[in-house]
């Protein structure tokens, strides 16, 4: 038998389209591969079908590709996790964070190229872990955020993000910003204790499209990274942010933002938004702290 491919397709994402699809259909077809492809109507979609998929008899697909955004592949992830099924991505999304980060935006049949060429490696995926009113357990593949980018992913206006893309994400960020309390969180990392008003868990490097948010970061690595911020305002915050995109946080020169590696985190001393891949999670519980750690060789991912 042939090689075969199921392409998981949220036709939702912010660059799909019917032509890009049959692109990518094609240049797998054109090397030998049978394709199946599956699109998804609501949240969980994409989740479910790889989980049919990769528990079926010896598995039924030599890789299960994503094609959408972060919330996708997050699905994918999970649903592929501890698996022998090798996943891969493709650029349709609106930031497309792994695929900034693996390098693979742009050209569909170069991207899909990559991953018909590409080795399969066994990669770490970051696991979050809320006790809210509904107790969950995420793994994410690339970010999480407890605080102020998980209330913007929280206060998203899902009709603006379908005509403006990244705009929509900016417009949730300033109203979070107008109405925000700038509350406190207790986080325990790797057994020291730091009191601040948000965390951002990097898993890879990019963040929010190629943002790059962990430097350091690898997914085939054990280890987490933490960006720790600190304000007590509006002005403080702003400060926070430029640091950021400046780069400074990564280099210990920020007065508000620190970042630091880890295998184990907790969270609490408060209700607070959560995300994993820029979708919303949950709250945390201000009776049960949140757990952050990594979790080794959970994913087969081609690139």
């Amino acid at each position: 038998m042939g090689l075969s491919v199921l392409i998981i397709v949220n036709p939702k994402a912010g660059t799909f389209n019917k032509r890009r699809l049959e692109m990518a259909a094609d240049t797998f077809q054109s090397a030998g591969f049978g394709v199946d492809v599956f699109f998804t109507t609501k949240t969980g979609d994409a989740e479910a079908r790889t989980k049919e998929a990769v528990t079926a008899h010896n598995g039924s697909y030599d890789i299960i590709v994503s094609a959408g955004g972060d919330g996708t592949i997050n699905e994918v992830a999970n649903g592929a996790s501890f698996s022998q099924t090798p996943v891969g991505v493709l650029p349709f999304g609106t930031s497309s964070v792994l695929c900034n980060d693996l390098g693979m935006k742009g050209d569909i049949r170069k991207a899909v190229k990559r991953l018909i060429n590409g080795t399969p490696y066994e990669i770490s995926l970051g696991r979050i872990r809320t006790n809210g009113a509904l107790e969950r357990t995420r793994y994410f593949i690339e970010m999480a955020g407890v605080g102020f980018d998980a209330a913007a992913v929280y206060g998203l206006n899902r009709r603006l993000k379908a005509y403006t893309g990244i705009g929509a994400y900016i417009y949730s960020g300033i109203n979070c910003l107008i109405n925000n309390k700038f509350d406190q969180m207790a986080v325990s990392i790797d057994g020291g204790f730091i009191v601040c008003n948000t965390v951002i868990i990097s898993n890879g490097t990019c963040y929010g499209g190629d943002i790059r948010m962990a430097p350091k970061a690898d997914v085939r690595n054990p280890s987490l990274y933490g960006t720790i911020f600190r304000y007590s305002g509006r002005v403080e915050f702003v400060a926070a942010v430029a640091d950021v995109f400046l780069g400074r946080h990564a280099l210990n020169k920020s007065k508000y933002v620190e970042q630091v590696e880890f295998k184990k985190m907790t969270i609490e001393g408060g209700v607070f938004h959560c995300h994993v891949d820029g979708d919303y999670l949950g709250k945390t519980s201000a009776e049960v702290p949140a757990e952050v750690d990594i979790v080794q060789g959970a994913l087969r991912l081609v690139y």
